[in-house]
C-alpha cells in the first residue's frame, strides 16, 4: 500500500482548460516532492477535466481531478479535502501560481514550529505578468479572530498551508450562496479560534488579477461582504449589543462601503451607486477620517 503524502495541494477549478496546466506546472517545480495534487472540476464546460487528467498522466505525478456540477468555489474547495489524504492542506487557486522553493520554506516552517496549525506567506499581485503589489498578510496576534472581524482579511488562499486536522475541525468552507466570494475570509475567522497562525515575510507565489471588477461584481462582493459581517457580529454580541460594541460594528461596516465607493470611483462607473456607497458610509460612521476623506473626493469627482 502506497504511504498517503505529507502534503494534499488542494486546487478548485472551473473552466480553466486554458491556463491550469501553467498552475500545475508551478506545483510540478517544486522542490519539494511528498505532495499529491487533487483538483476539483466543478462543473466546467471547456474540458477542464481532461486538460488535468491528461497533464497528470504525462507527468507521472500523483493526483486526480474529481468533477462534481457547479457548486461554486466554497464546496470546490471542501470536496478536494475530502478527497485529500495528507496530512497538511495547500491551497492554490486555479489561475495563481507558486514559486519553486513554496512547499520546502512552509513544511520547514511547520517543523521548526510544531505550534503551529496554519503557516502564511506573501506573494505578489500580478496583472499581464506585472508586479502591481507584494502582499504581505498576518500579522498573528493574541485575539485573532476579533483582529480579522474588525481589521479584515489578512490570509490569502494561495498563500496558506494548513494541518488537515485543524482544517476539518471547523467544517470546512461555507457554502451559503450570500457568502460566495468571502467565503475565506469566513473560513480564516472561524479557524482562529481553534488555530495557531504564522506569517514567512518571504514572497512564495503569485496572486493574479484577470480582470477589473465591474460595478455589479463590486455590490455582489460587498453585498456579500456585509452579509458575512453581520453574521459574525451576531455570533459575538448576540441580539443586543452594548454602545461600544454598535460603534465597533458601525465603523467596521463603513470600512466596506468605503472599499466599495473607492472600486467604484477608481473605475469611474454607476455614479448612483457610488452615491448610495458614500451616504451609507458617512450615516455608518461619519467621525472617521478615512471616510470624510474618501467622502470628499467622490463630492469632488461627482460635482464636475
Amino acid at each position: 500500500m502506497t504511504a498517503a503524502p505529507e502534503v494534499s495541494v488542494l486546487i478548485p477549478a472551473f473552466n480553466a482548460a486554458a491556463f491550469i496546466e501553467k498552475t500545475l506546472e508551478s506545483v510540478r517545480a517544486q522542490t519539494y516532492r511528498d505532495f499529491e495534487i487533487v483538483v476539483t472540476d466543478d462543473g466546467s464546460t471547456d474540458g477542464t477535466h481532461a486538460v488535468v487528467e491528461g497533464w497528470l498522466k504525462r507527468q507521472g505525478l500523483r493526483g486526480r481531478c474529481v468533477r462534481q456540477e457547479n457548486k461554486r468555489i466554497a464546496a470546490a474547495r471542501n470536496t478536494a479535502m475530502r478527497e485529500s489524504q495528507g496530512a497538511f492542506l495547500a491551497f492554490l487557486d486555479h489561475d495563481d501560481l507558486w514559486y519553486p522553493d513554496k512547499l520546502e520554506v512552509v513544511m520547514r516552517e511547520f517543523r521548526e514550529h510544531p505550534e503551529a496549525d496554519l503557516v502564511g506567506h506573501s506573494e505578489n499581485i500580478v496583472q499581464d505578468g506585472r508586479v502591481l503589489e507584494v502582499k504581505h498578510y498576518g500579522p498573528w496576534v493574541e485575539g485573532m479572530y476579533e483582529r480579522l472581524l474588525f481589521k479584515g482579511n489578512a490570509l490569502s488562499p494561495s498563500s496558506t498551508t494548513v494541518r488537515r486536522a485543524k482544517a476539518l475541525s471547523v467544517g470546512g468552507f461555507r457554502e451559503d450562496p450570500e457568502f460566495n466570494t468571502v467565503e475565506d475570509y469566513d473560513y480564516w475567522m472561524r479557524l482562529s479560534r481553534v488555530a495557531v497562525f504564522r506569517f514567512i515575510g518571504r514572497v512564495l507565489g503569485e496572486y493574479q488579477v484577470v480582470e477589473r471588477a465591474a460595478s455589479r461584481k463590486v455590490e455582489y462582493h460587498h453585498s456579500n461582504l456585509e452579509a458575512l459581517l453581520r453574521d459574525h457580529f451576531a455570533a459575538l454580541y448576540g441580539e443586543a449589543p452594548d454602545f461600544p460594541a454598535r460603534l465597533r460594528m458601525r465603523r467596521r461596516l463603513s470600512a466596506v462601503y468605503r472599499s466599495a465607493l473607492g472600486q467604484l470611483m477608481r473605475q469611474g462607473e454607476d455614479a448612483a451607486l457610488q452615491k448610495a456607497y458614500a451616504l451609507r458610509m458617512l450615516r455608518a460612521f461619519p467621525f472617521e477620517p478615512k471616510n470624510l476623506a474618501r467622502a470628499a473626493l467622490w463630492a469632488l469627482g461627482f460635482a464636475r
